[in-house]
C-alpha cells in the first residue's frame, strides 16, 4: 500500500533546512582552512557552524565525506576559470591564456591544496582528487603546445614542474613573493624553456 505524505510543505520545510545546514557545516570548513586550518577537528567545524557535533556526524557519516563535499565546493567556485575556452590560432597564445587562468586558480585554491596536500595520505578522497588534478593539469598543458614540445619528454616533465602548484606554492609562500613577481617568475622560467613562445 502507497502511504502519502499529508504534509508536503513541512516535509519540503525539513529538506530545506537539513540542506541549510549541511550547506553551514561546508562553509564552516572551508572558512577554517581558508584562515590557516589546515586539519580542522569536527569539533572546529560544529563550533563554527554554530550547530552540534552530532549534527555534523548526521550530516556527514566521517570527516572523508566532509572532505569531499569540501572538494565539490572548491571544484565549483573556480569552474568558470578552469572551463574558459581557449581559442586562440596560434598556441602560445592558448599556453599564454592557459598560464594566466592556471595562475589565477593557484592563488584562488591555495589555501584548500595546501590543507589537502597534508591531509591526502590519511584520506582516500583527498588523495584520489588530488591524483585527478595532477591529471588533468598536464592534460590541459599538452592540449595546447606542438607535437614536438610534447615529444621532448624532459622539456615536457620540466614544463609541468614549473607550471605545478607546488611551484607557486614555493614562490608565493617559501619566497614570500607577491602575486605579480611570482608571476614573472613562472613566465621567465617557461620562456627560457620555451623560446619560441611569445608570451605576454
Amino acid at each position: 500500500m502507497v502511504e502519502f505524505d499529508n504534509n508536503p510543505s513541512e516535509t519540503d520545510g525539513r529538506r530545506l533546512r537539513s540542506e541549510d545546514t549541511k550547506q553551514r557545516i561546508v562553509t564552516a570548513m572551508l572558512e577554517l582552512v581558508r584562515e590557516g586550518k589546515i586539519a580542522p577537528t569536527a569539533e572546529d567545524v560544529a563550533q563554527r557552524a554554530n550547530v552540534g557535533l552530532r549534527t555534523v556526524f548526521r550530516r556527514f557519516k566521517d570527516m572523508e565525506s566532509l572532505y569531499t563535499e569540501m572538494s565539490v565546493a572548491i571544484s565549483a567556485q573556480i569552474a568558470p576559470i578552469v572551463d574558459e575556452q581557449l581559442h586562440h590560432s596560434e598556441w602560445w597564445r592558448n599556453l599564454d591564456q592557459l598560464l594566466a587562468r592556471r595562475l589565477r586558480v593557484y592563488e584562488i585554491i591555495m589555501p584548500y591544496r595546501i590543507a589537502a596536500g597534508a591531509l591526502r595520505f590519511h584520506s582516500t578522497a583527498l588523495l584520489n582528487r588530488h591524483l585527478d588534478i595532477v591529471s588533468h593539469e598536464r592534460a590541459a598543458l599538452e592540449s595546447v603546445l606542438p607535437t614536438d614540445v610534447r615529444e621532448d619528454a624532459v622539456l615536457l616533465d620540466a614544463l609541468e614542474a614549473t607550471l605545478s602548484f607546488d611551484m607557486w606554492n614555493q614562490l608565493r609562500n617559501d619566497q614570500s613573493l607577491p602575486v605579480e613577481q611570482a608571476r614573472l617568475v613562472v613566465y621567465r622560467m617557461v620562456a627560457g624553456m620555451l623560446p619560441q613562445a611569445r608570451l605576454g
